[in-house]
C-alpha cells in the first residue's frame, strides 16, 4: 500500500478506504481493533456480544465507504459507531433483567455511555480535525482576519487598524470566514446523524 506524494496517512488511509482499497481498510482494522475491543469490553461484558458489537462497526464504515467524508476522523466515527452500538444492545438487555443489582449496573453503563464528556472526547477526535483543515481551506486575508479575531481577541476596529482595512472588510471576512465554517461542520455533524444515529 504506498502513498503517493506527501499526504498525511490517516488522509490517505480514508481515501484509499473510500476508493474500496481492501488493504487500507485491513491496516485501518489491524491499527485499531485491540483499542475497539478493549474499550467496548468495558461496557459489554460479554465476550461473544462485544465482538460482535466491534465486527459490526468495522463493517459500518466498509459498507458505508464511498459515503464518508474525506475530511472524517475514521477512528473517531468508528468509536461513535460502536458507543451507539453498545447504548442499544444495553437499553434492549434491560427489559430482560429481573436482578437489582444487575439493572443498576446496566444504567450505569448506559450513563456513561452516554456521558457528555465520554462524547465530547470520540468527537473531538474528529472536530479538532476538521476545525484544522477548515482553517486550511480559508483564503489568506479572510484566515488572517479569523485568527486575529478568534485566536487573538482583537476587535473589529483593530483588526482593520492592524491590516490596514476597512472595519466593513474585517465584518466580510469574519462573515465569509464562519459561512465556510458552518458548512463544513454542519456537513460532519450531518453525517454522523445519518450513518451513526
Amino acid at each position: 500500500m504506498e502513498n503517493p506524494g506527501n499526504i498525511d496517512m490517516k488522509t490517505f488511509i480514508v481515501s484509499a478506504i473510500r476508493h474500496g482499497n481492501e488493504k487500507a481498510f485491513e491496516y485501518f482494522y489491524a491499527a485499531e481493533y485491540l483499542n475497539l475491543k478493549y474499550f467496548i469490553t468495558r461496557y459489554i461484558k460479554e465476550p461473544n456480544l462485544a465482538e460482535d458489537i466491534v465486527q459490526d462497526s468495522f463493517m459500518v464504515i466498509w459498507e458505508n465507504r464511498e459515503k464518508i467524508d474525506p475530511d472524517l476522523n475514521l477512528k473517531s466515527f468508528l468509536f461513535t459507531i460502536a458507543r451507539n452500538k453498545a447504548i442499544n444492545i444495553l437499553r434492549k438487555k434491560e427489559f430482560n433483567l429481573t436482578d437489582g443489582l444487575d439493572i443498576s449496573e446496566n444504567k450505569f453503563m448506559i450513563d456513561v455511555l452516554n456521558d457528555k464528556y465520554m462524547i465530547s472526547r470520540i468527537d473531538a477526535l474528529d472536530m479538532k480535525r476538521t476545525i484544522s483543515k477548515t482553517y486550511n481551506l480559508l483564503p489568506e486575508k479572510i484566515r488572517e482576519t479569523f485568527i486575529l479575531s478568534r485566536n487573538d481577541g482583537l476587535s473589529y476596529k483593530e483588526i482593520a487598524d492592524k491590516l490596514g482595512i476597512s472595519v466593513k472588510i474585517v465584518e466580510h471576512n469574519i462573515s465569509a470566514a464562519l459561512r465556510i465554517f458552518r458548512k463544513k461542520l454542519g456537513r460532519y455533524l450531518l453525517f454522523i446523524k445519518i450513518f451513526v444515529g
